[in-house]
């Protein structure tokens, strides 16, 4: 090959280069503006498709609606005894007795005491009320006796008065016949004389006698009326100084107190005029013979309503309404309250009832070891309906299980969960 047709080789094949150059350029400018192209498409797709909602899962706790009950003892007690029939599961209607402590028979002989005397002194109050009434009575029966000698006393002022004008009365008569007997003495014979005046001196000397008694027996009278009226008013005061001074109410008082340290040595089921009829006992913490100490000696519930307390991401508290669908799910439940069983949906029913406005760290921990531990929770109150009997048994049979709850909410705009 000559040098010409190596040059003209050598053009050719830069001509070809040039031309893959530039078809490849044309290429790749077409295939950046197709993407462009797809990825503003698929954008503005995106833009206007509605995101899906996603469904709420948190973790919860079973609890009894009315809370679990901690039944305590005076710290340094000694539990003696049980009452029959009381262990973990069994039920027990509300104010009956749970347990004894060791000083029992000893509070008890302090209560027996201070009911006798009380008695004691309720007898004696009701012998003094009557002593009281008594003396009322004497002492008014006093006065109505001097009363009555006084008006004895002024009566006879009038009596008096008749006297002395009797008196004076014979000592006339007595005068006229000593005239007529100087006149003439055989018309008066000095024996009628001497007896006429024997009558006028002892009318004289009556009505000086009673003259002589009159003023001092009507002082002592009104005297004796005035002593009576004190007595009576005596009497009266004291009287009412024994109805107001009631020393019955501090041995009643004593009773009281010795009942209620009584009260102390006995642990009761709580009772409430419109609260729970029955409890079941959840746990037994003291045995009998221990001494107890700051926590409880057993803990008790009413299971015939059950709760779900959950406790929600803060972020996720905003999608959640009172009234809302939830189902509580957890590996330990049985029967047809099991994920997997064939037919079965699986998980307990309930609903919200409350949505807490207080955020806090959680209380509950989250098994996975992926899960984020720096958020903040929502409390969500979860009722499971006392009618639905399966349902509540089995939660009944969970006390403080942890359970993931599902909030179902609105099931056409809500995607599970990843």
């Amino acid at each position: 090959m000559g040098p010409r047709e190596m040059v003209v080789k050598l053009e050719d094949a830069a001509r070809q280069r040039r031309s893959a150059i530039a078809l490849g350029a044309a290429l790749g400018l077409l295939a950046i503006t197709g993407c462009n192209r797809s990825a503003g498409t698929t954008a503005a797709t995106m833009a206007l498709t509605p995101a899906p909602t996603r469904n709420v899962v948190a973790l919860g706790r079973i609890e009894p609606t009315a809370g679990v009950i901690s039944v305590s003892a005076l710290p340094g007690e000694r539990l003696t005894k049980y009452a029959a029939g009381v262990e973990p599961g069994a039920n027990v209607p509300a104010g009956a007795e749970l347990a004894q402590t060791a000083t029992f028979e000893l509070r008890q002989t302090q209560l027996r005491a201070a009911e006798l005397k009380l008695s004691a002194s309720q007898e004696q109050r009701s012998q003094e009320l009557i002593a009281a009434q008594v003396q009322v009575e004497q002492a008014l029966a006093t006065q109505a006796q001097a009363e009555a000698k006084l008006r004895e006393m002024m009566a006879q002022e009038g009596k008096l008065k008749n006297l002395a004008e009797a008196a004076a009365i014979a000592e006339d008569d007595y005068k006229k016949l000593a005239e007529l007997q100087a006149e003439d003495e055989e018309l008066v014979t000095p024996h009628q004389l001497r007896r006429r005046r024997n009558a006028s001196d002892r009318a004289t000397k009556e009505y000086e006698a009673a003259a002589a008694v009159y003023p001092d027996g009507l002082e002592a009278a009104r005297k004796g009326v005035a002593a009576a009226e004190a007595g009576v008013r005596l009497a009266q005061q004291n009287a009412a100084l024994v109805e107001k001074v009631d020393q019955t109410l501090a041995a009643d008082l004593d009773r009281q107190a010795a009942a209620a340290a009584l009260d102390q040595a006995v642990l009761r089921a709580p009772k409430l005029d419109d609260g729970s009829t029955e409890f079941t006992v959840l746990r037994t913490m003291v045995d009998p013979g221990e001494l107890i100490a700051q926590t409880p000696v057993l803990e008790i519930a009413d299971l015939s309503r059950m709760s779900c307390v959950a406790e929600v991401y803060e972020a996720d508290a905003k999608e959640i309404k009172v009234g809302e669908a939830v189902t509580l799910r957890s590996p330990a439940f049985t029967g047809k309250f099991a994920d997997g069983n064939v037919g079965e949906p699986g998980g307990i029913p309930g609903r919200v009832v409350r949505i807490g406005s207080m955020v806090a760290s959680p209380g509950l921990t989250n098994r996975n070891p992926l899960a984020p531990s720096d958020r903040s929770i929502v409390e969500v109150d979860v009722a499971i309906d006392p009618q639905d009997r399966a349902a509540t048994a089995e939660a009944a049979s969970k006390v403080g299980l942890q359970v993931t709850v599902e909030f179902l909410g609105d099931e056409a705009t809500r995607r599970p969960a990843k």
